[in-house]
């Protein structure tokens, strides 16, 4: 008989966004008042459902994502914090809010912290007012400085940035201002994305139609390798190929999903992952609030599981042990574990993987062609 899975991250997507940004391809409606209502209405339903199925939880991270969950109002914004507050048990619970400048307010954050949340991912973006409105962002410089006020002001000591780097138009030295800017903010967290067409967004379209054209491969390592240095000058880590921390800082919730734990997902369009079932939410929030919410349901065999740990393991400074993986996996008298031995020692011929012990990572060859490294362990 198989041990129940222990599901200790809980994601919740919350839809509601002031309008969608140039780049943004992630599921998102505007906000309407009514329409938040019976969303809040069906998450709750759920999330009882989500109890009577695994009971409570014991959680080490949650975090709220979107959209933008900061666009709540406080009445609604409480509702949500008191529902998930009960499903957990977590002794040392990291707990994650996405917000955007502009609607993030004292108010709210005052609440989220007495409800629990102590740790805010902050959407900055960019530094500069023409690059926000080059993006589609709908906040002002002037209103990143006051919602790190806000955030300051409400006690939450844990809360970083996003950046987006590799922005058409934007010099290396507009981007070494833009990570000095964020900087002198003092966040204890910056991720930093690389810019990319994405497929139903304003950029893809103008990609197609050749009005805007990316930074290509060489353009963009050199702006990802200056936010390297700059961060990593100042004091942050580079934890992960896309995030930055002070030591200690790091997302817990984000570690806990890259290295394969279970997770459950709540909301229109969130993503779970319980044991080796994987099921995404209907991305339409009409479709949710009729209770029609499970599509993409998989079951993970087990060499799939395995290949998912060793690439996203990867992706992290920290990287992978091998045996480990085959171990939790059951994979380990199968013949793709010799023919992943051999990549990985192959790829650390060719200097984009360096073993340590019995770990194996990214050599900053490699974390530079991760995606080649991917494939090179796909069966």
């Amino acid at each position: 008989m198989h041990a129940a899975p222990i599901i200790d991250g809980l994601y919740v997507h919350v839809p509601f966004c002031d309008g969608k940004c140039h780049y943004c391809a992630f599921y998102s409606v505007p906000y309407d008042r009514d329409l938040a209502e019976a969303w809040l209405a069906s998450l709750t339903k759920e999330r009882q459902q989500a109890l009577e199925q695994y009971g409570l939880l014991p959680l080490t991270s949650i975090f709220m994502g979107g959209g933008t969950p900061s666009l709540l109002p406080p009445d609604q914004m409480e509702r949500l914090l008191l529902s998930l507050r009960s499903m957990g048990q977590g002794a040392a619970l990291e707990w994650t809010s996405e917000a955007n400048p502009g609607s993030l307010s004292l108010e709210t954050l005052t609440m989220m912290k007495a409800f629990g949340v102590n740790r805010i991912s902050l959407g900055v973006q960019a530094m500069t007012d023409p690059v926000l409105s080059q993006l589609g962002r709908r906040h002002s410089v002037a209103d990143i400085y006051a919602a790190v006020h806000a955030i300051q002001q409400s006690g939450i000591t844990n809360w970083g940035l996003d950046l987006i780097a590799c922005i058409p138009g934007v010099t290396e030295r507009d981007w070494q201002n833009t990570l000095e800017a964020a900087l002198k903010l003092e966040p204890k967290h910056i991720s930093v994305y690389a810019l990319t067409q994405e497929e139903g967004t304003r950029l893809g379209r103008d990609c197609e139609a050749g009005v805007t054209a990316l930074l290509d491969d060489d353009g963009q390592l050199r702006m990802l390798d200056v936010a390297e240095a700059t961060l990593s000058a100042a004091g942050f880590v580079r934890y992960e190929i896309s995030n930055y921390a002070r030591p200690g800082f790091e997302c817990q919730h984000n570690l806990s999903c890259w290295r394969g734990n279970n997770y459950l997902g709540l909301g229109c369009a969130a993503a779970s992952r319980v044991g080796d079932q994987r099921w995404t939410n209907r991305a339409d929030i009409n479709s949710y609030i009729a209770g029609d919410r499970h599509q993409d349901r998989e079951t993970l065999s087990p060499i799939t599981d395995a290949v998912e740990r060793l690439v996203f393991g990867l992706r992290m400074s920290e990287g992978i042990n091998l045996d480990e993986i085959l171990r939790i996996t059951g994979t380990v008298q199968t013949p793709q574990a010799v023919i992943w031995e051999k990549n990985l020692e192959r790829l650390g011929r060719d200097q984009l993987l360096e073993r340590l012990s019995n770990h194996w990572r990214l050599t900053p060859k490699g974390r530079a062609l991760a995606d080649h490294v991917a494939v090179e362990l796909m069966p």
